[in-house]
């Protein structure tokens, strides 16, 4: 957990290191990944550590429409699938075959209904940033066809913030059962979840397809800081109707 904590790796990542002597508490090597250490103690990742989490892969995709990030239904294509050497962008430098490359997992949950970045990554890090840093803004962009009622938009509004208010109680509790243990500050690599926000906002109509040609519609941005997964938000539209 202080390995995580301190920003050194992730938990997962750190029991490996551990087991591998790559781990020092007071420039001792660490034997057990569940010993509590004291709030003093120096805990450090040794040079080969260090080299080989730097080492690791991190991938931007531009998820497109149909594809699932993970756990996909059945006949639902794979996010990942899309990542071989054919569809890197000429700018990119590096000459890695993301299909070799083990332990390469998505960030985040994005749905075959949902499309634009999505991580890759072998760094438990990234993960845990992305989906429970509360300095991590992830920006959607929510298009209604045919628009949406004032109170649609209420009820959409009221929703989201129940979730953030239900992801900042889960946030409480993690922090609590952190603190009987750690004292350490948590700065959002080390697992504990941090307390969601949601803002909702307007910003303009679009024309878009539906049965009879052409329809209007309505665009919002939604703005989320936090450990709000994109599924949540997608509950809540249903719940607002």
């Amino acid at each position: 957990v202080r390995c995580a904590r301190l920003g050194l790796c992730s938990r997962a990542e750190a029991v490996s290191y551990i087991r591998l002597g790559l781990v020092s508490v007071d420039g001792a090597p660490a034997r057990n990944a569940a010993a509590l250490v004291p709030v003093s103690a120096a805990v450090a990742l040794l040079d080969r550590g260090q080299r080989m989490q730097s080492q690791k892969v991190t991938i931007a995709l531009n998820k497109p429409l149909n594809y699932a990030a993970c756990r996909a239904p059945a006949g639902t294509p794979l996010a990942r699938s899309l990542l071989v050497p054919e569809n890197r962008v000429l700018s990119c430098r590096t000459r890695q075959d993301p299909r070799k490359l083990g332990g390469l997992s998505a960030a985040d949950v994005l749905d075959e209904l949902t499309e634009g970045l999505l991580l890759f990554s072998q760094d438990g890090r990234v993960a845990t940033r992305v989906a429970r840093d509360a300095n991590v803004e992830k920006e959607y962009r929510l298009a209604l066809p045919g628009g949406a009622s004032a109170s649609q938009l209420a009820a959409l509004r009221a929703c989201l913030a129940a979730e953030a208010a239900q992801a900042a109680a889960v946030a409480a509790a993690e922090a609590a059962r952190a603190t009987s243990v750690d004292a350490v500050d948590d700065d959002g690599t080390g697992g504990g979840v941090q307390a969601a926000s949601v803002e909702c906002e307007e910003i303009g109509d679009f024309v878009g397809s539906g049965e009879g040609g052409e329809a209007p519609g309505l665009l919002l941005r939604i703005l989320v800081r936090g450990a709000l997964p994109a599924a949540r938000l997608r509950q809540s539209c249903a719940l607002a109707g």
